[in-house]
């Protein structure tokens, strides 16, 4: 029995850790997501049987009651890790390579699985969706407009985790750039520079401003 005893004491201790570290990490990434909603919430990491049971093909999510956000976003379990492990990296390689790409010259059809970009697509599709989720929470409920919004804000979470300017620049190209792949429903002909859905019209930068910034506080759905 002693061998039981200790099996249950040993069980007891990693999920007291397990839970201490996703609480930790919550808290870390509602601090930025307030940031980007411009106002406080929070965020709920999904938990190790929550993921193990989940069959629903997303990375977050935030309810809407009656049109009204609620006051937090939930986030898969791998894309808290990926945030989580990201946050707390002390070099950002996955990145790096993204700066050396001429997007301009950039075709998801011939390039969506090279090494770089599969390297580096979960980190940045983990960014984003924390960045995509937030603006939701800041009230817009279209998909398009909130991943738009969200792109031009990923220059500024990567930053805002500890990346470097240049590979927060290259991220938000990235998503950009993948955008022709993903669902219409997160598409939208306004998502360019001078389009409907340009944070910052006046400018020829786009989707990243320099420096990148938060959006303007008048910017509530």
């Amino acid at each position: 029995m002693r061998w039981l005893a200790t099996v249950v004491v040993l069980v007891g201790a990693l999920w007291l850790w397990t839970n201490h570290q996703r609480h930790a990490t919550e808290h870390r990434l509602a601090v930025v997501a307030s940031e980007l909603a411009g106002r406080p919430v929070g965020v709920r990491c999904q938990g190790f049987w929550g993921a193990m049971l989940d069959i629903n093909d997303r990375k977050g999510e935030v309810d809407f009651a009656q049109g009204h956000p609620a006051g937090h976003m939930f986030l898969t379990r791998d894309t808290c890790a990926r945030l989580r492990r990201f946050s707390a990296a002390r070099a950002r390689r996955e990145l790096d390579c993204l700066e050396t790409i001429d997007w301009a010259a950039w075709s998801p059809g011939a390039s969506y699985d090279a090494p770089c970009e599969r390297r580096a697509r979960g980190d940045v599709e983990a960014l984003n969706t924390l960045a995509h989720e937030a603006m939701h929470l800041r009230g817009f409920v279209a998909e398009a407009q909130a991943q738009c919004y969200a792109i031009q804000e990923d220059a500024w979470t990567v930053t805002r985790f500890g990346g470097t300017a240049a590979e927060g620049a290259a991220a938000a190209a990235f998503v950009l750039a993948l955008q022709p792949l993903l669902p219409t429903e997160y598409q939208s002909a306004g998502c360019r520079r001078g389009g409907e859905l340009d944070l910052w019209p006046g400018t020829a930068a786009f989707p990243t401003e320099t420096p990148s910034q938060l959006p303007p506080a008048s910017l509530v759905g």
